[in-house]
Formats: structure tokens, C-alpha cells, sequence
């Protein structure tokens, strides 16, 4: 039930990100991700942030460029990496990927009472706590970003801290 759900809300984010947004659901991902770092990030920073591998992320780093929503800039302190940060243009269009967030979460949640909602975010994160406690796998790889208040693999998402539910 729960990875149907989640496949169906990636599909469905995913789809009202191309279409209001022109970008996807994996873009999506990374932009938010720099959005949150106040001085740009490195490529592993990204990678490590979503749990990519390298080779996964630098297409959509290189299409992202290539669209004018991200640049690479030369780290001042390490002159051998580039830091990846957001352009006037995707800045443009945070507000836009909000309102797609939003609309998709208003449909999942519709007639789900507050209660029932914050009874499955408890269940769902006690059962997390007790896979990754009883195993060698940290499944979702998000202890720092946990510690920060954000998770990027949930169906809420965080910028700066601040959750959109």
C-alpha cells in the first residue's frame, strides 16, 4: 500500500511539475536541494544530499545548466570543484513548483481528518526508526538532513527549513 501510494504520488508530482513547470520530479529534487544551501554545493554534496550516484546526477545537473537554472561556479575555497547554485530564472520559478506541492497534497489529503494524518506520519516514522534500528541500513540515507528538519524522500518537502505539508 505504502509504495503504491508513493509511486502514484511521484508519478503524479512528476507529471504537474513538466506540466506547470517544465521540469522534472528529479530536477525538482537537486534545485530544491541547492535551494536550501545558502553558499551553493558541490556535485557530491548533491549527491550524497539525495543519495545519487555521480553519474546519475551529472545529466541532470548538465540539462538543468542548459536551461538556465543552475550554474556552476568555481568553489573559492577548492579551485578544483565547481559550486552548483540557482539563476534568477529558477529562482522565478520556486514559487511555481510550491503551488504544484501544494495542489498535489490538497489532493492526497482530501477528506483525511488532521488527526489521521499526524497518526500515519507517527506510525510511518516509528516504523522507520524500528527497520533502520534493527538493521545495518539506513534505507533512506536521511539522518542529516532529519537532523535539520528537512527530508527530501518524504511527500513533504522542506525549504529552509520550513515545511509545506
Amino acid at each position: 500500500m505504502i509504495n503504491r501510494t508513493a509511486k502514484a504520488l511521484i508519478h503524479v508530482f512528476d507529471q504537474e511539475l513538466r506540466k506547470n513547470v517544465g521540469i522534472s520530479i528529479g530536477q525538482w529534487k537537486i534545485i530544491i536541494v541547492v535551494y536550501n544551501a545558502e553558499t551553493g554545493l558541490t556535485q557530491k554534496e548533491v549527491a550524497d544530499t539525495l543519495d545519487l550516484e555521480g553519474s546519475t546526477l551529472i545529466p541532470i545537473i548538465d540539462k538543468l545548466e542548459k536551461d538556465g537554472l543552475i550554474s556552476r561556479r568555481v568553489d573559492q575555497q577548492d579551485r578544483r570543484n565547481n559550486r552548483i547554485f540557482l539563476t534568477a530564472k529558477s529562482e522565478k520559478t520556486i514559487g511555481l513548483m510550491l503551488d504544484c506541492g501544494l495542489k498535489i497534497n490538497n489532493w492526497l489529503t482530501l477528506n483525511i481528518s488532521d488527526e489521521d494524518i499526524l497518526i500515519t506520519k507517527r506510525t510511518l516514522e516509528k516504523m522507520s526508526h524500528n527497520i533502520q534500528t534493527r538493521s545495518n541500513l539506513n534505507p533512506l540515507n536521511m539522518t542529516a538532513d532529519k537532523q535539520k528538519g528537512n527530508t527530501v524522500c518524504e511527500s513533504n518537502f522542506a525549504i529552509n527549513d520550513k515545511k509545506i505539508s
